[in-house]
């Protein structure tokens, strides 16, 4: 009976081999770093109302380590601040890929009245990056740099220390909501508030995957 229960540990422990245990401690004991700062991202997408999602998100994760007390705004107290900066094309038409349409006939022709037919948005495609900076000791200067067109190439001043700078590049999937014009309970030729909708949806799912890219980093690197 002892050897059957030593086999049966001995086999269970195999198959947790490849398995890393995941140390719930502040993995930024190392750098000395017991309270961080995470102001709210700093949104310079084409797409608004992003950034308190991303925030919330990385903010969230960051929390539930203990050892690890997160306040969100630089006083000067705290031993770190992570910058977060949100970036996107500039262009809405680069900003918006159209990846289906649907053309206005039917029901929707007589949503346009006497305008030529033409092909509607259905579903769009973007590009959004998230970039992280943690930062020791950062000036005013320094934080107003990370966040200009020449931040990712910033080297921290004298007094601070850049810990990590990662950016991480997401693309998100959206559908456009198209409805006839035709009865006063119609969804309108476009529904901007569904199709909105649906975009932060999506928003909120590439939120939280940012979120677990930096544990995967944190883990890893940490």
């Amino acid at each position: 009976m002892v050897r059957i229960m030593h086999l049966l540990i001995l086999i269970f422990v195999s198959s947790c081999a490849g398995y890393r245990v995941r140390d719930r401690g502040n993995p930024f004991e190392q750098e000395n770093i017991r309270k961080l700062a995470i102001p709210m991202f700093i949104n310079k997408s084409s797409y608004a109302g992003v950034g308190p999602i991303f925030t919330r998100e990385i903010t969230k994760l960051l929390s539930s380590y203990p050892g690890l007390r997160i306040q969100g705004l630089s006083g000067g107290s705290e031993d770190a601040v992570l910058v977060g900066i949100i970036e996107s094309p500039s262009r809405y038409s680069e900003a918006y890929l159209t990846t289906a349409t649907k053309f206005t006939s039917g029901e929707l022709q007589e949503s346009i009245g006497n305008r030529a037919q033409f092909y509607l948005p259905t579903a769009s495609t973007y590009q959004i990056t998230l970039r992280l900076v943690l930062i020791k000791n950062p000036s005013k200067m320094t934080k107003e740099l990370l966040a200009s067109s020449i931040g990712a190439k910033v080297m921290a001043d004298s007094q601070s220390k850049v810990i990590f700078q990662q950016s991480f590049n997401y693309t998100g999937n959206f559908n456009r909501e198209t409805k006839d014009t035709i009865t006063s309970d119609s969804g309108g030729i476009v529904n901007y508030a569904k199709t909105k909708r649906y975009f932060m949806q999506t928003i909120e799912g590439l939120a939280k995957q940012s979120a677990r890219d930096l544990e995967d980093l944190v883990i890893n690197v940490f």
